[in-house]
């Protein structure tokens, strides 16, 4: 199964589904591709004399080593921070995305969140999906034989959200820790601006979508309720 995870800025997917594919990539042996649509440069709130060519070179240092450390392939969009617009030709560079990795699943932010980066980046999750299928729209790649099932992760603080799917991600919590710690940059962002970091972040989200669901540590989703997007389960998919 190729699945593909789809964030707005760096350490998006790390936060929201990383330990799901960690999971995947040691039970299913998935091939996973992390996609980032904006380069992230302005992600320096710790340091604001930074410049941003800067940020988004470490941003992307630090994306690729998560990607590696899970045998991951890591893409850049590189669309402007901060002022991602949900244009035809996002919506196009994405689609190429989706079928070069031949997407069977994807994962992408909630189309209700706190950033109009991750509202867009859903928006261009849910049209790619749809057209990498489309055989009559030529891109530089061939089309799926099908449209990928799209999922949408937790918003940020899990506010104004109600996921239905929940996956028991404790047997690889400590693991995901350990690898959202590597967005250092954002790691002091996050305790500039908001008084926690990223761990800590994942700590008490994590553990409250555990507690939701009868488990130590839990990350939480929910499907596209869009033709051809949902996909129907066997019965042994859902014990």
């Amino acid at each position: 199964m190729n699945l593909v995870a789809i964030g707005a800025h760096q350490d998006d997917i790390e936060v929201s589904c990383l330990g799901t594919l960690l999971l995947h990539r040691e039970q299913r042996h998935a091939a996973i591709t992390h996609v980032t649509i904006t380069n992230g440069e302005l992600g320096g709130q710790a340091t604001p004399a930074v410049p941003r060519e800067a940020i988004a070179a470490t941003r992307a240092r630090e994306a690729q080593a998560v990607a590696d450390a899970i045998g991951a392939r890591y893409v850049c969009l590189g669309l402007p921070d901060m002022y991602l617009r949900d244009t035809d030709g996002a919506r196009d560079l994405l689609v190429d995305v989706l079928r070069e990795a031949r997407a069977d699943v994807v994962l992408a932010p909630p189309p209700s969140d706190y950033h109009l980066d991750h509202t867009t980046a859903s928006r261009l999750a849910f049209h790619a999906t749809l057209a990498a299928a489309v055989r009559s729209l030529v891109t530089d790649r061939p089309p799926l034989d099908r449209a990928p099932a799209l999922f949408y992760t937790d918003a940020v603080a899990g506010l104004d959200w109600e996921p239905s799917v929940f996956v028991d991600i404790t047997s690889v919590f400590e693991r995901k820790l350990e690898l959202i710690a590597l967005h250092a940059s954002q790691m002091d962002a996050t305790r500039a601006v908001g008084g926690w970091d990223l761990v800590r972040y994942a700590e008490i989200g994590n553990a409250f979508r555990g507690l939701q669901s009868g488990v130590p540590y839990a990350e939480a989703f929910a499907p596209a309720l869009a033709w051809p997007r949902v996909r129907a389960r066997s019965i042994a998919a859902l014990a």
